[in-house]
């Protein structure tokens, strides 16, 4: 069974002013003295699409549409963790399109102009958008096909760095900083990232798919300080890299090489001081390659929004122990 089968069968500014921020350039200031407490709230549409000569187009997703992630920055050093409670709206239509979940776990670290990912994330239970190409008698508002069993489990990161010295992504990523003066940046970077998928069956049968993703790619990033307090940030990037799968159902064992594009384009709107901040953003982040069937195969995340957060003075055995390993963590710029 090929891994399309597989697929379709069962996968980052309002205003109480502060003090101490610290130019760091005439173009960057920053607030990595400050503890950084931010929220997001995002509307998020993950889909898996084959396009197949066999079956026709096939879009697998999930059912989460809104994501609320919390997020803590210091230092160099950012953390956040996502979720989709089942209390905000979008999140409660278990009946029609089927019990899904999601978590997601990532640290930044930014020492100098290098940025750094790492990332744990977790999906389960998908339903197909396009039920109505499968089902002709299906109609709007009914149960769509469904794959409760389907999971994807993500463990990956990345690793960047910023070639313009006066460009800040920390003031685009995590917030800690601020750009002064409009600037941009070419940032080349590498992906890498294992994951797993696994399914039942209904005839009982389980399968899993083990993948590795490497990719080489280079992004633009704009920060256009339209005002003071207020950027525009527009981004475009792209990349190619080798995909290697290992697909195992009752115990027959295929394994596939593949060459991904990947793609990715952005636009932010934001509004700081040297305490508040608060925006908006709109994303898609996408990869797409053609295996050895013939068979178009991509995935897509449509990403929109709104963040808000609040700087505060650490606390003093915080800033102790970092100001004790300083030459251990080292300045962020």
């Amino acid at each position: 069974m090929s891994i399309p089968c597989f697929i379709s069968m069962g996968t980052c500014l309002l205003g109480v002013q502060g003090h101490g921020q610290v130019k760091d350039s005439i173009s960057v200031i920053s607030y990595d003295d400050k503890l950084t407490f931010g929220i997001d709230l995002s509307t998020d549409f993950d889909e898996f699409m084959v396009d197949s000569p066999d079956v026709g187009n096939f879009h697998l997703v999930t059912n989460n549409e809104v994501k609320l992630t919390l997020r803590l920055n210091y230092k160099i050093f950012g953390v956040s963790a996502g979720f989709t409670p089942g209390f905000l709206p979008g999140n409660d239509d278990d009946g029609q399109r089927g019990e899904s979940s999601f978590q997601s776990y990532q640290v930044n670290v930014f020492p100098g102009r290098l940025v750094q990912n790492v990332f744990f994330r977790r999906m389960k239970g998908f339903y197909v958008e396009n039920t109505s190409d499968f089902l002709p008698t299906w109609n709007v508002g009914g149960p769509y096909l469904q794959f409760p069993d389907l999971k994807s489990i993500t463990w990956g990161g990345s690793t960047g760095f910023v070639l313009n010295r006066d460009f800040s992504l920390r003031a685009l990523l995590n917030r800690q900083e601020w750009q002064l003066e409009s600037r941009g940046s070419l940032v080349p970077m590498i992906r890498y990232e294992f994951t797993k998928m696994t399914n039942n069956f209904e005839d009982d049968t389980y399968g899993k798919e083990n993948i590795v993703d490497l990719r080489a790619g280079m992004g633009y990033y704009y920060n256009w300080v339209v005002a003071p307090k207020l950027n525009i940030a527009p981004s475009l990037r792209a990349g190619i890299g080798p995909k290697f799968s290992k697909y195992t159902l009752a115990g027959q064992v295929e394994k596939n090489n593949y060459l991904v594009a990947e793609y990715g384009a952005g636009l932010q709107l934001g509004y700081n001081t040297d305490r508040f901040y608060m925006g908006i953003i709109g994303e898609l982040n996408g990869t797409s390659y053609r295996d050895s069937d013939s068979n178009d195969i991509s995935n897509n995340l449509w990403h929109a929004v709104f963040y808000v957060g609040y700087r505060l003075e650490p606390p003093k055995k915080l800033k102790d122990f970092f100001d004790r390993n300083k030459p251990v963590i080292g300045k962020h710029r």
